[in-house]
C-alpha cells in the first residue's frame, strides 16, 4: 500500500491490477465528492461526482482509458462541515462542475463556467482501488466518526471525534430525532443524509465574506481569536466585483478582524481604516500572536473588525475610500 501525503489530509492506495471502473472507499470522518479524469479515446475525459457517505465504498466514472493511460483523482468534501471544504488533490489541473459533468478535452474552465481543480495521477498499480484517509486513519471506525462529525456540525454536543461509540453520541442522535420528529432505527444512510442537510443548512454561509467594492483588485488578510490565542493568516486575492469567504466558521463578536491591500499597479495601497494591530508577512503567512511582530520576523499592521456577527456569520466590504487618507486640515495662515 502506498501512501502519500496531501495537505492535511493523505490518499491511500491499495495495490492491484487496472481495470476499466475503479472503486473508491471512503476511510475519512467526512462525506466526500469524487472526480476522475483519464485518457479517453481522442481526448482527455474528465467527470464527477460520485458521493461516499463515511465508511462507503463505491464506484467512479467508468474509465476508458487505453492500456498505459494516465488516470487522476480529485476528492472534496461536503459543504456540511465547519471550517470549510476538504480537498484530496495532487498537482494536475482539470476543470470541474459544481453539479453532476463530464466533458472531454476542455482546457478553459471559465467560459463553461466551471472551476479548476489540481487531481492527483495515479499509477497503473494504483487504478483498481483508492482509500481516501485523513491522519486519524479511522479505517472501519469511520462509519461512526462520521455520525460525530455530522453530528458536530449540525450543532450537537460532541466534543470528540474518534469513530468509537458511546453515550454523548447516543444522545446527540436522540436530540436530532427528537428536532426533526423522525426515528431513523437502524437507517444509517438515512440519518446521515439528514444530518448532512442540517448541518449545511446551518453552517453554508458561517464565517466571514469579504467583498471587493473597490477599483483594483485586493489582497487581504484575516485575524482571528482561536482558543489558544490571537492568529492572523493571509493572503487571499479578492478581484473588483467579488466575494470571497475567508473563514469558513461561526464567529462569536468581537473576536475577528480582516486587513486588506488595494493591487493598484506595482505598489499595493495599504487600507487606512483599521483600529487593532496585527502581525502580517508580505508573502502567504500564518502568524500566532498579536504582539512583538517585529521582533518575530513580521511587520505589524492596523486591522479593522468586522460586522458583528448574525447565526455566525457577516460580511465586510471594502471600497476606494478604505484605501484614501483622509485630507489634512489647512495650517492657519497656511497658503
Amino acid at each position: 500500500m502506498i501512501k502519500t501525503s496531501l495537505s492535511a489530509c493523505a490518499l491511500v492506495i491499495a495495490l492491484s491490477a487496472p481495470v476499466l471502473a475503479g472503486e473508491v472507499c471512503n476511510e475519512t470522518s467526512f462525506v466526500v465528492e469524487i472526480a476522475t479524469a483519464w485518457d479517453g479515446e481522442n481526448a482527455m475525459t474528465v467527470a464527477g461526482w460520485t458521493r461516499l457517505r463515511p465508511g462507503e465504498c463505491g464506484e467512479t466514472q467508468p474509465r476508458t482509458a487505453p492500456e498505459g493511460g494516465s488516470v487522476f483523482l480529485y476528492a472534496r468534501s461536503s459543504d456540511a462541515y465547519l471550517g470549510g471544504v476538504r480537498e484530496w488533490r495532487g498537482a494536475h489541473p482539470f476543470c470541474v462542475g459544481d453539479d453532476t459533468f463530464s466533458y472531454e478535452g476542455v482546457q478553459d474552465c471559465l467560459p463553461l463556467g466551471m472551476q479548476e481543480r489540481h487531481f492527483r495521477q495515479l499509477s497503473a498499480d494504483e487504478i483498481t482501488r483508492t482509500i481516501l484517509v485523513e491522519p486519524s486513519n479511522f479505517g472501519e471506525r469511520a462509519d461512526e466518526a462520521g455520525l460525530q462529525r455530522l453530528l458536530q456540525s449540525a450543532g450537537y454536543d460532541i466534543r470528540n471525534i474518534d469513530g468509537y461509540a458511546g453515550r454523548r453520541t447516543t444522545r446527540a442522535v436522540s436530540a436530532f430525532e427528537g428536532d426533526v420528529d423522525q426515528q431513523f432505527g437502524s437507517n444509517r444512510a438515512g440519518l446521515m443524509d439528514a444530518l448532512e442537510r442540517a448541518a449545511i443548512a446551518r453552517n453554508a454561509s458561517a464565517g466571514l465574506s469579504i467583498c471587493n467594492d473597490a477599483s483594483a483588485p485586493l489582497a487581504v488578510a484575516v485575524a482571528r481569536l482561536r482558543p489558544e490565542g490571537w492568529q492572523s493568516k493571509g493572503w487571499w486575492r479578492i478581484e473588483t466585483g467579488t466575494c470571497e469567504r475567508t473563514i469558513a466558521a461561526r464567529l462569536s463578536a468581537n473576536e475577528t478582524f480582516a486587513y486588506a491591500m488595494r493591487i493598484d499597479g506595482d505598489t499595493p495601497e495599504p487600507m487606512v481604516t483599521g483600529t487593532q494591530g496585527f502581525c502580517l508577512a508580505p508573502a502567504r503567512f500564518l502568524a500566532e500572536g498579536e504582539n512583538e511582530c517585529e521582533a518575530r520576523g513580521y511587520q505589524s499592521a492596523q486591522f479593522r473588525a468586522v460586522p458583528a456577527p448574525e447565526n455566525g456569520a457577516t460580511i465586510l466590504r471594502f471600497n476606494d475610500s478604505d484605501f484614501v487618507s483622509a485630507p489634512q486640515p489647512r495650517q492657519a495662515g497656511g497658503q
